[in-house]
């Protein structure tokens, strides 16, 4: 059942069969080494914020399981939610680990996503949570209406195995995680 927060924002919860939980899960242990500083890889994370290089050897065979698992549910999910897409889209899939710290919390600073030095933004973003552990903060916040700011932001905490999804050029961030383990993968159609 999808769950509208506000207006193009939704929400889908026990997203996967356990099955493909699972297999979502394993494939993300299986990055162990992979996992880089968000901040050194010159992104927007902060604190104990990770990512992986999609050019990194080690990732690939792990990223493509994530990939064949939640590409195609994520965008039937995205087409049931009201989103079209004028010929097949083109996916970008990355994960995002965060440890939360009191002292030095994990964040996300206000974005949009794009593909890399291209401006354009996608038409439909996702965060799919795969692994909530004992996490005090870190919730996902989304612009509640286009062209807005986060001001007055849909705030979702995050669980496991839930799917958000949202305008593309929608701005969001993640607030400040303050303890725990928040792992999500991001899917974004062009």
């Amino acid at each position: 059942m999808i769950e509208t927060l506000a207006e193009g924002v939704y929400v889908r919860r026990g997203f996967l069969p356990p099955r493909a939980l699972l297999e979502v899960l394993a494939a993300l242990d299986r990055l162990g080494p992979a996992w880089a500083s968000s901040r050194e890889m010159r992104l927007l994370g902060r604190g104990q914020t990770s990512q992986v290089r999609p050019t990194d050897l080690v990732a690939r065979g792990p990223l493509d399981e994530v990939r064949r698992t939640l590409a195609p549910a994520v965008l039937r999910s995205a087409r049931d939610c009201g989103f079209r897409f004028p010929a097949p889209p083109t996916l970008q899939l990355f994960p995002v680990r965060m440890l939360g710290d009191a002292e030095h919390p994990a964040y996300q600073e206000p974005h949009t996503d794009s593909r890399g030095p291209e401006a354009a933004t996608p038409l439909c973003s996702s965060v799919f949570y795969a692994r909530v552990r004992g996490v005090s903060g870190g919730a996902l916040s989304v612009a509640a209406k286009p062209g807005g700011d986060l001001s007055n932001a849909v705030e979702l905490p995050p669980s496991a195995n839930t799917l958000v999804t949202f305008p593309g050029d929608r701005v969001h961030a993640v607030r400040p995680l303050r303890a725990g383990e928040r792992i999500s993968v991001v899917i974004n159609l062009y």
